[in-house]
């Protein structure tokens, strides 16, 4: 079979048929005149099982990416689609076998699928299986980075290819998971919120065991440092009184040492984790609260080592590293051994935090109020002084608050 016929053939679905089934029979090593491959093909339509010849073609169709010339492979795969085009489980069929196969030529293998997906319309349900087969291809060729800009839309496709809820629910799962055995941890996160988002009506345990890989997920990202949005699904509301659970909540409000004692208590569960990353995590968490509970206020060099647990030499550059991740705003004051903390993140913001802005917002307030007092005070004076001799009015800043109190000086 040239490569010439392989992409141009013409003709009737049958003669398409039995272009496509004799290549692959030759590629199988049968290059007798009448393949037994092509007669059973043949038998089968001369019997009108169409359906049954199309899923076989779908199915056996990969050992063209071994054709010996790389046109000729795109030629013949092109021609399998367009066969296969109104026969929705023999697509389906073709993008996973062809998945499956282990030739090499990835290029082709994605260019083939991209065809295939493009074929259908926006609509259409058979596009959701596709891309899986596109996403399982490069993740099995290592080149998720091909792909990765595409995650934004998968909330808009879902709409579009009108999948159920339990089938959303499956494309999230499945690209989380395979995201995070990628190294992906990022993405993986995304998707996993994305799945326990689908069972905040229904949390069973099947969501229980999500939103624990949830919780795994954030906790070793290393640049991830805000859990309090995880508390809105309600699969991990299911988890509260688990290890995991009390974890997520160390992470959330605790500090170093409650996870030191944590970690002594739960050396199973943490198997899986890498501990000094962990500590890493907590001794940068720990410093940014105890910043935010310390703002415009000296930190000794001595008080920041007992809660990270190190040496005073390490303390600088603990501080270097959280203002490096954005946790903190603050001066090291290296003469005096001691951190003035401008700005810190809250790891939580709850009714106790709510209650420390207001009493900062009243004390600024009133800072205020005193320096308009003062500043009103200076310019009564000034005008009264280039009247030559009238009488200065001055504002008592303590009442500014209820009434002025005017005296009058000579």
């Amino acid at each position: 079979m040239s490569a010439t016929n392989t992409i141009f053939v013409e003709g009737a679905t049958e003669a398409q048929i039995v272009e496509v089934t004799s290549y692959i029979a030759k590629l199988q090593g049968d290059e007798s005149e009448t393949p037994a491959y092509v007669s059973a093909i043949s038998e089968k339509l001369a019997a009108d099982k169409q359906a049954e010849v199309l899923n076989q073609i779908a199915a056996d169709s990969p050992i063209l990416l071994t054709a010996p010339v790389k046109v000729e492979a795109e030629g013949a795969l092109n021609l399998v689609i367009a066969i296969l085009q109104g026969n929705d489980e023999a697509v389906k069929t073709f993008s996973k076998a062809l998945v499956a196969e282990d030739a090499d030529r990835f290029n082709i293998k994605q260019k083939i699928l991209l065809n295939l997906y493009n074929t259908c319309p926006s609509n259409s349900r058979l596009r959701y299986d596709i891309f899986i087969a596109i996403f399982d291809a490069v993740v099995k060729n290592d080149d998720l980075d091909s792909l990765m800009s595409q995650f934004d839309y998968v909330d808009v496709w879902a709409k579009e290819w009108g999948l159920d809820l339990e089938t959303e629910r499956a494309l999230y799962s499945h690209l989380a998971e395979q995201l995070k055995a990628a190294g992906e941890e990022r993405a993986a996160y995304e998707f996993f919120l994305k799945t326990l988002a689908t069972y905040n009506d229904s949390p069973d345990a099947t969501s229980a065991e999500y939103a624990k890989q949830a919780i795994s997920t954030a906790i070793q990202m290393p640049n991830c440092f805000a859990f309090e949005d995880l508390l809105q699904y309600k699969p991990l509301q299911q988890l509260k009184g688990t290890p995991e659970f009390e974890l997520l909540n160390i992470f959330l409000n605790g500090n170093l040492q409650e996870y030191n004692q944590f970690a002594g208590q739960h050396q199973d569960l943490l198997a899986s984790f890498d501990v000094e990353s962990n500590i890493t995590k907590m001794r940068l968490l720990s410093l940014a609260s105890l910043g935010s509970e310390n703002l415009s206020r000296e930190l000794t060099y001595g008080e920041i080592a007992a809660a990270l647990e190190i040496s005073e030499s390490e303390v600088e550059m603990w501080v270097i590293d959280v203002i490096r991740a954005g946790l903190v705003e603050a001066k090291l004051d290296q003469l005096n051994k001691t951190v003035i903390v401008y700005r810190s993140i809250y790891r939580v913001f709850g009714k106790e935090q709510w209650q420390q802005l207001d009493s900062k917002l009243n004390s600024w307030k009133n800072s205020l109020t005193d320096i308009l007092a003062v500043i009103g005070n200076a310019k009564l004076i000034a005008g009264n002084a280039m009247q030559n001799g009238g009488a200065a009015v001055v504002i008592d800043s303590t009442a500014a608050n209820t009434s002025t109190s005017v005296k009058s000086s000579s």
